[in-house]
Order: C-alpha cells, then structure tokens, then sequence
C-alpha cells in the first residue's frame, strides 16, 4: 500500500480512479493479443534476463519501482511464453514509473495508433546505464513491432523538465523522427500530464499545485506555459504534419487558441483536472474530446466556420469511428460520435466519403490535402506573429531550429520545378486504371485527368495534376505510385503519346524503385548534391520523326546524333532531367532547343561535383527512331560531365569540344562550375581541340572575382536558393563570408561575441525577418564553421554532434 501524503490524499485517489478508467477504455479498444502486450510493457522493463525480449547483456538496469505483478501480468506472460526470473523484494530499482502517453485510451485511440510510452528513470544512473537501457527499449521496440504493435519508448530524466541545477542532461534529448528535441518543452509535458495512463511504477503528481512528493513524481510546474515556446512547438507541429497531417493541425489549432487566450490560458491538463474534481469521468472528461473542444469553443469565438468544418472531418477521421460501416463496434466511443455528427448536421454523404477514406482516389486526397496545409500554414503565421512580440523560445537549440525549418522548406517551398510526394494518409492504393493527358493549346500546360478521354467522363472533373511539362507529370505519377504496368494512358488529341507515356513510364518506375528516401541530419545541414539522375530524352518534342536516314548507318559510321548527316541535324529536340536530391526531394526541369544538351550539362555539373562520385545516373530514350542512340550519346556525354566535375581544380579549367547543329561549342569546367561558349570566336582553343581531345588551359586571372579573398572550400559548398554563414573565429574577431541565395559572397568581421551567439541572433532575424510573407518562410540560412584538421581547411556545421550527424531525420 502506497503511504500518501496529508495533501495529497484525494487528490492521488481522484487520479488513481481516472488512471483506472483511462486504462479499461485503452483495453476496450484493442485486440486480445495487444492487450496481453500492453500488459507485458512494465514486466519486460521490470525484468530483465537472457530468457526475457530486449535483453542486451547482463549490467542493463532493471526493475520498476513499487511493482508487483498482478493477474493482468501474468496471464500476459503466460499468453506470450514469458520466462520471468524471480526479483527480491529489496532489489534496487532502476525505472521510476512508466506511462502510456497521447491518444492511448481517448477519443483518438484506433486501430492503426500507436502506443507511445515514457519510462522515466532513477534520476541517479550513470551515462552508460542511460545507453544500456535505451538499448533495451530499442530492441523492445522491435519485439512489439514483430506482433504488428507500434509501441515508442522515451527515455526521461525525472528533472528534465524542471529547472534543477541537479540536471543538466538536456543535450542527450536530441532531435529525431520521433522526438521534439528542443522543440517544444513545456507543451509536451503539458500534454503528458493531461493524457497519461501509468502502467507500473510511482504515482504521477499531475494536478495543478501539485509539488515534489517521495511517494511519487511530480515532472514540474505546467500552469504558466512560456510564450516564447509557441513559436518552435508550431515548427515541431508543421513537421509531423508531413506524415500525420490531420492529427498536426488539431495540435496546432489548439497552440493557436492557447495563444489567443493569453496570457489567461486555461490549459487542457486543468480542464481534464477540474472534470475529475467534479467526479465526471464520462467521454465528456476525455482528453481528446477536450482537444476538440477548446479548438472549436476559439474558432466560433473568432467566427471562423471554414476551418471548424475541417476540424471536425480531421477529428472524425483520427477517431476512425465508422458510423456508417454496419461492422463498427460499438465501443464507448460510439455514442458520443453519434451525437457530435448530429449537432454538426452532416449529411450521410459526408459521413460515407469519409468512413470510406482508405479508398479514397488522388482527387480526393490532393483536395484534402490541400486544405490541411493551407490551415496548418495559417496557424503557423499566427503563431509566428504571437511569437515575435513575447519573444524566441531561447531554449530551442540553433540546430534544432535549422533541422526543422530545412525539412519544412522541402516541403512547403513554392519551386515550380519541385515534384511533391502525395500524402496517402488513409488510402491503401492509389494506383489509377486510367489517365488522360489534355494540353493547353495556349500555353502548352500539360493536364492530367483520372478519367477516359471523352468529353462526357471530362466534364466537370478537375484535373489531379497540372504541369508545364510532360517529364514532370510523368514522374509525379510514378513516385506517388498513381500508375502501374496496368495503368492505360491516354492523350486528348493525340493517339500516340499515350502510348509513349506507358512505355516511359514503366522505365521510369524502374529507375527510380530503389531510391533511398532516409534523409539524415547530416544531409540537411550540408548543401544538397543529388543522389540519382534520371534524363529523359525527346519525350516533348522528338525531331527523330521527320529525319529521312537510316539507323543501322548511323551505328556503323559512329555518326554525330547532334549533328546529323550533310545538314547536320541536331536529332536532339528535348531534355528533362529528373533529380532526386540529398534533401529527400524530387525535381524536373525542362531544357528545349539547339543549346539544350548544353544548358541542362551546366545545370547539373555543381550538384554532380557536390556528390563526389556517389551517384546513380539513369538516361531514358524517348525517341520514334535512334532510340537507343541517342540514349548512350547523352548517357556518355553526362558520365564525361560527371567525372570532369570532380576533376576540375582551381589552379586549371578543362574543356570538352561538343559539335551541336552547325556550331562547335566547348564546354569549361573549373571549381566555380561549367559553363559553354560558341568556339566559333576562339580559333586558337579550337585548333587545339579539332582532333575531339579534351583540353586543359590555365584558368584566367581572377581579377575582381569575389572568390578571389576567401578560402577556396567556400566554393565547393555554394548552392542556389540557400543562404550560406562561414565563420572563422580569429583573435580580432569572427570571420564573416555570407553566400546569399544568388552565390553573391560579402564579408566582414563581427567582434565582441561567440560563434553560437551569432549564429542564434541571425537565425532569429531569419525567422521573423517579414512576417506577413510566406515565401521562403522555412529558408533559414546554414551556419559552417571554418575549422583547421591535420592541416586541412574543413567546413563543419555549426551545433550538430559528430555521433548524432548520421541520425535519420
């Protein structure tokens, strides 16, 4: 029997019975086997042996405090053939308490969720104790996911939420996919108190008031939430919302209203507290519910009807309550849902759209999507604006900060050469039996319907992607697995491209199936290089169609396919160029005309020579005729430009004669670049060249080149669009070299301060820099520090931990 406190006896009572019901309905909502796991989580923490899932070695600390095994337990590991070792009574306890966390046990538990868990550690073990356990959890976390049961575990520090100089392990909570990090701090905790369920281990002091106990744990004070951590809690926030985007925005939502409302905040924790107090433990005192709740009392408080009505629909669907499916059970849940949809006076249509949302096709989801990120992008501009008037949240790392703000700019950015990944969100295939292509006759805009190729089918439909070029369409159908080998492809008013479509498109999806899609920390704060390069030869506009000769020539005099024949025909009409880059993106981008092998060789070469050789180059033919031909041209002409990229050095320029059309052009690599010149004006480089060798001339006098004072690694590392800090502390003060977003260089000298400090104030300015602009929003800049090693000038980005730079993120 736990001895309470004199002050904290009803209150621990009120808790315990809420824990209890919290725990029946998170038991109510699962399968058998998954509640045997459920049960088994504080038995597999609480033991430990080579007999026992997660065990990894013999010093790993174990057991839960104040927990004895009960009938659940038991039956759990029977169920599941656990061989539990036995533990003495006075056996050293390593866990304080652990805690089911989030949607476990509410409204928003479904079938797909997951159980999130914090196990909160003896504050006193040592840093390999820390790593051993965590170890553990690792490989625990794989043994649930073995029975198709996502359970996270977290590893806190009992002081880590709590301003005690006692703790200073904050650095070992590090950003991930999973976990905040900096991020948010008191937010999370906030949520913590207001959804946990303890499954083993101390009381949680949860309550407001409530102060440090030894009967049980109390993480620290939530009842005057820090303005300053709004702003990276609405980051944090954008960032899960790339995957989970309906649950993302209730969150942000419910910042947004906490904001509205301050400093006179009523937070969810005290809403849930004062229900229990009241001795309502009905649906009404769920925190999920109450989630929702305070999100719409501040919508209709504000008028704002639109986003309330998507609110609802992402309420509904995280719920996964299907009231029109005859199949749904009806758990505790289900009336409560039942009434919510009447007052909201949704039409069965509705209800039906959205039950049947695991079949949902690319329209639906493009229009759901859609409409997530525009609300999810208003909220954040809110909370910006709140933000810049109290203050940055001056515990959010530099590096965290720039982690999440790389990722967002990926994925929020407005390049029209981007090909976005489509959220699937609940639907299980989005494979398309049909597509049409329709083209503007205006201005060539390439449109792509779901739908046959008659008038009838097309009218009133809205198109599922629109692009300026055919490439660019194509490879949005095939990453987003919108086509398959069983797609038929159509063209509104020509037979013949539809045909063309599906062959490229099988190729396509062939390239680029075993794309690496792990986007590492380390990636992120390095300037990107791609990882695979996919040219598409002649698919918009092939001149093959018209040429008159005859191929089996052609291969046997080895023949020029950029100057073909006596009237030396350019065979090459069109070239797209697809990158995956290291930032996890996919690009297009369209080159037409006689310089068009030129102008996409000078497009590529920088981000080839950042990619030192590690890179998959893919040529795709498009062509009616020369197929083939032309596919190893342009395949052998990129592996040239790709290995003279990394050959280039600053001391000389390497030059590759090119005959395109009737003009002879060269192509310059030094490290700045490659550019291409006409030759016609230059008789003695070309003289030089006339036997097709590849030339190295002394590469000219720098001059006024603003290159020409700075250390030459600064070179390597310019890259358009992404704003560059080099600082090189000195005696007399930091060495400033800023790349802007154009490869313009300036510098100057900052006195008086650190590098972590300058680095802090300038990402600040970055991010509140035009608040009323979306545009390049998330483009913060990236911070290197110019360090000397083994006599080597390195550029290393500022705050990341060597340890922590491979992290996937």
């Amino acid at each position: 029997m736990i001895a309470h406190s004199r002050w904290s006896t009803s209150a621990l009572s009120l808790s315990e019975r809420l824990n209890k019901v919290r725990l029946a309905r998170a038991l109510a909502l699962l399968s058998p086997l998954k509640r045997h796991l459920l049960h088994a989580i504080p038995l597999l923490l609480h033991f430990h042996g080579p007999r026992i899932p997660g065990y990894n070695g013999h010093a790993t600390p174990c057991g839960l405090a104040r927990f004895e095994p009960q009938d659940p337990h038991l039956e759990a590991a029977r169920v599941l053939s656990l061989a539990l070792p036995s533990l003495r009574a006075d056996w050293p306890y390593a866990i304080e308490g652990i805690y089911a966390m989030g949607s476990t046990g509410s409204f928003g538990q479904n079938p797909f969720s997951d159980v999130d868990v914090w196990v909160i550690h003896e504050p006193n073990l040592s840093a390999d104790d820390i790593q051993a356990l965590a170890d553990k959890l690792a490989l625990l976390h794989q043994w649930f996911a073995g029975f198709e049961f996502e359970v996270n575990f977290y590893l806190v520090h009992p002081f880590q939420f709590r301003a005690d100089k006692s703790y200073s392990g904050n650095g070992r909570v590090r950003l991930g996919v999973e976990h905040s990090g900096s991020a948010q701090h008191w937010l999370l905790l906030e949520e913590f108190y207001r959804t946990q369920i303890c499954l083993g281990g101390k009381p949680l002091y949860w309550w407001p008031d409530a102060r440090p106990d030894s009967d049980g744990l109390w993480l620290g004070d939530v009842q005057s939430l820090p303005a300053s951590e709004y702003f990276s809690a609405s980051l944090w926030q954008l960032y899960k919302g790339l995957v989970k985007p309906h649950k993302a925005l209730l969150k942000v939502l419910l910042l947004e209203a906490y904001a509205w409302r301050y400093p006179n905040t009523e937070q969810l924790s005290t809403r849930v507290w004062l229900h229990t107090t009241k001795g309502d433990f009905s649906t009404a005192n769920d925190p999920y519910f109450l989630l929702y709740e305070a999100i719409e009392e501040y919508l209709l408080a504000i008028e704002d009807h639109r986003r309330l009505e998507i609110v609802r629909r992402c309420f509904y669907l995280k719920c996964a309550v299907r009231l029109s499916h005859p199949q749904q059970p009806k758990d505790w849940r289900y009336l409560k849902m039942q009434l919510l949809v009447s007052a909201w006076e949704w039409p069965d249509t509705l209800i039906q759209t959205l039950d049947d949302c695991e079949d949902w096709h690319t329209g639906q989801l493009q229009w759901f999507n859609a409409q997530l990120n525009e609300l999810m992008l208003a909220s954040y501009q809110k909370l910006l604006r709140f933000a810049a008037n109290y203050g940055v949240n001056e515990g959010l790392r530099v590096e965290d900060l720039g982690m999440l703000t790389r990722k967002l700019h990926t994925c929020f950015n407005e390049d029209k050469h981007l090909v976005s990944k489509l959220n699937p969100l609940w639907s299980s295939r989005l494979q398309e039996p049909v597509l049409t292509v329709i083209t503007s006759q205006s201005d060539g805009t390439h449109y792509l319907y779901r739908q046959e190729p008659q008038a009838s089918a097309l009218k009133g439909e809205a198109a599922v992607y629109v692009a300026d070029n055919l490439a660019s369409l194509l490879l949005w159908a095939c990453i987003n697995q919108v086509c398959d080998d069983h797609t038929h492809w159509f063209s509104y008013g020509e037979r013949r491209l539809g045909a063309r479509l599906a062959a490229t498109g099988k190729r396509l999806r062939e390239a680029i199936k075993d794309t690496e899609l792990k986007v590492s920390k380390q990636d992120l704060c390095q300037p990107w290089h791609y990882r695979k390069l996919v040219l598409v030869v002649n698919l918009e506009y092939d001149p093959t169609t018209d040429w008159p000769g005859q191929e089996v020539l052609v291969d046997i005099m080895n023949a020029n396919l950029f100057s073909l024949g006596r009237k030396q025909l350019n065979m090459l009409g069109s070239l797209d160029v697809l990158s995956f880059n290291s930032w996890g993106e996919w690009h297009a981008h369209h080159f037409e005309g006689e310089q068009a092998l030129l102008k996409a060789m000078t497009f590529l070469a920088p981000g080839i020579r950042r990619a030192a050789g590690k890179l998959d180059l893919r040529t795709l033919g498009c062509s009616s005729r020369l197929t083939f031909q032309l596919e190893l041209a342009v395949h052998s002409l990129l592996k040239q430009v790709a290995n003279l990229s990394c050959q280039a050095s600053a001391s000389s320029t390497l030059v590759q004669p090119l005959r395109i059309g009737t003009r002879n052009y060269g192509l310059f690599f030094n490290t700045l670049g490659v550019a291409y010149e006409d030759l016609a004006d230059a008789p003695s480089i070309y003289k030089q060249m006339s036997r097709g060798h590849l030339l190295s001339i002394p590469r000219p006098g720098l001059g006024d080149d603003p290159f020409a004072s700075v250390p030459e690694l600064i070179q390597d590392y310019a890259t358009e669009d992404v704003i560059q800090y080099f600082l090189r502390p000195r005696e007399e003060g930091i060495d400033v070299f800023i790349l802007n977003h154009k490869n313009e260089i300036s510098h100057y000298v900052q006195h008086g301060t650190t590098v972590e400090a300058l680095v802090s104030k300038v990402s600040q300015q970055h991010a509140f820099d035009g608040l009323y602009e979306m545009h390049g929003r998330f483009n913060l800049p990236q911070f290197f520090q110019l360090v000397r090693m083994q006599g080597e000038l390195r550029a290393q980005p500022v705050g990341m931990v060597r340890e922590d730079m491979g992290a996937e993120f």
